[in-house]
């Protein structure tokens, strides 16, 4: 394949990468809002610690064998043999994985003091099967960049659970309405991505293949475990400390706020590490697109912080309903906290397009040391402290080490930073203050009295955002631009 059909299909394959996501990020929380009028967060704090344990087991999957399949080069051996050895590798890994979990579903259970957790753990168990069985085939889509079929089969396997798990919450099944979604949705994508993949996994093995991918895919495995530790470490400490209620709470609205994060601002992530791979080496201008992306990273997310901060209540009894009670002021702590958080959010692509990989783990690692003890003391505090203790961890010290390597690896320091976003960022701090002292002296207002005292503080913002005024226009047209294009 030549140069020019190579960079049209990678732009191709980035097209429909990208639809896929966002998609996804539409799709989900939006039915899990409709899933909250119906069910309780009780219910859905048994769903999070079952898919806890199960997500667990998936790292061993996911981040396994099938990987090496994208990254290995037909020379000593074809590729329907790889894919085959792969194929058994990964059902057999799964079988004795789906059984062990199997069998510690009842002790977990006792340890955790949620009987409940013990059947769902079992059911849901069946979907490491289900993963085992399709993961080849995802890989081979991803492997040839056939990023388009994979679009569809996502909006299969997003649109299924949907489809099933809102008429049995309706019915009154509870938490198992989520789990039969769940069990659905990964059976959907099973039988998609077989139905239209011409390879079928044929009986051979080759010890010398598997030890091959082995070596590559127990690095992947390793990396998978960190990130879940990651991902999942507030929601263990939340079980430890709290009711399956408490979690429910705070992992939808964590989930809630994470999306709609994510939803505004991942389309910017691909095309920044490819813009900044291609300026890895002309120092000046890698430097300005970097701090380009980086102010209009923080701009949404800190906008949207904002909003989440001053409106979280509001958010919290239109979206979720009465029965959700003291979830908006979840939202409002986390949502401020993910804005800021975004500050440094790209630092990572950066990195890797100056062929650093390895400092963003490090940086992860770091954090995590922080986290446990963090996580640990506030969760004897109460539900609140420890959402503040999460907010002020999230954004304290990981801004340190990252100005420390933007500094060392591509000369971007902190002044620079400071001047590049310094009208948003004291907008932001000054209402975060304000709403903090309204907060502790008027907290008892009405409902009216708050909803206008909050649109006084949101109009504030804007004011310190009029130097930024011709910034806000081009970032206002960027969005525009995007939405436009995915629709």
């Amino acid at each position: 394949m030549d140069n020019s059909n190579f960079s049209n299909k990678v732009a191709n394959a980035s097209k429909w990468s990208l639809f896929t996501e966002l998609s996804a990020k539409l799709i989900g929380p939006f039915s899990l809002i409709i899933l909250a009028r119906f069910l309780t967060p009780d219910d859905f704090g048994v769903v999070t610690i079952a898919t806890m344990v199960i997500s667990f087991t998936q790292v061993f999957m996911t981040s396994g064998l099938h990987k090496a399949i994208i990254q290995t080069e037909e020379v000593k051996y074809k590729m329907e043999e790889i894919a085959s050895v792969t194929f058994w590798a990964n059902m057999c890994f799964s079988i004795i994985i789906f059984f062990i979990v199997f069998f510690i579903a009842d002790p977990l259970s006792h340890l955790l003091n949620e009987p409940r957790v013990a059947n769902v753990v079992k059911i849901l168990a069946l979907q490491i099967i289900f993963s085992a069985l399709s993961l080849v085939q995802t890989a081979l889509f991803q492997r040839d960049l056939k990023f388009k079929k994979l679009f569809w089969v996502r909006i299969v396997t997003v649109v299924a659970p949907t489809i099933l798990s809102i008429p049995l919450a309706i019915l009154g099944l509870g938490y198992w309405a989520i789990i039969g979604g769940q069990i659905f949705g990964s059976l959907a994508n099973t039988i998609v991505l077989w139905s239209i993949t011409r390879w079928k996994p044929s009986f051979y093995f080759n010890f010398n293949i598997f030890k091959e991918l082995f070596s590559f895919g127990y690095l992947s495995i390793i990396e998978g475990i960190a990130g879940w530790f990651v991902v999942w470490l507030d929601a263990i400490i939340i079980g430890m400390y709290f009711s399956t209620n408490e979690l429910g709470l705070y992992r939808t609205a964590s989930s809630f706020v994470n999306a709609i994060m994510l939803l505004l601002v991942s389309p910017v992530t691909p095309v920044l590490y490819s813009s900044l791979s291609r300026l890895q080496n002309d120092h000046y201008m890698f430097k300005k697109h970097f701090l380009q992306a980086q102010k209009l990273v923080f701009f949404v997310s800190i906008t949207i912080g904002v909003i989440f901060l001053l409106f979280g209540d509001i958010i919290g009894n239109v979206i979720y309903g009465s029965q959700w009670k003291g979830i908006g002021i979840i939202i409002s702590i986390l949502g401020i906290a993910y804005g800021f958080k975004a500050l440094c959010s790209l630092n990572g692509e950066a990195y890797r397009a100056k062929g650093k990989p390895g400092i963003n783990a490090l940086i992860m690692l770091i954090n995590l040391i922080i986290y446990i003890p963090g996580y640990i003391f506030a969760g004897g505090l109460g539900l609140i402290y420890f959402v503040l203790a999460k907010a002020i961890l999230m954004n304290f010290p990981q801004p340190i080490w990252h100005f420390y390597y933007s500094k060392k690896i591509f000369d971007v320091n902190f002044k620079e930073v400071f001047n590049n976003i310094k009208f948003v960022f004291l907008g932001a701090i000054g209402v975060l203050a304000l709403f903090v002292i309204y907060s502790i002296l008027f907290d008892d207002t009405s409902v009216y009295i708050r909803t206008v005292t909050m649109s006084i503080l949101l109009l504030l913002y804007f004011i310190c955002l009029i130097p930024e005024k011709q910034f806000v226009k081009r970032t206002v047209f960027t969005v525009k631009n995007t939405i436009s294009k995915v629709s």
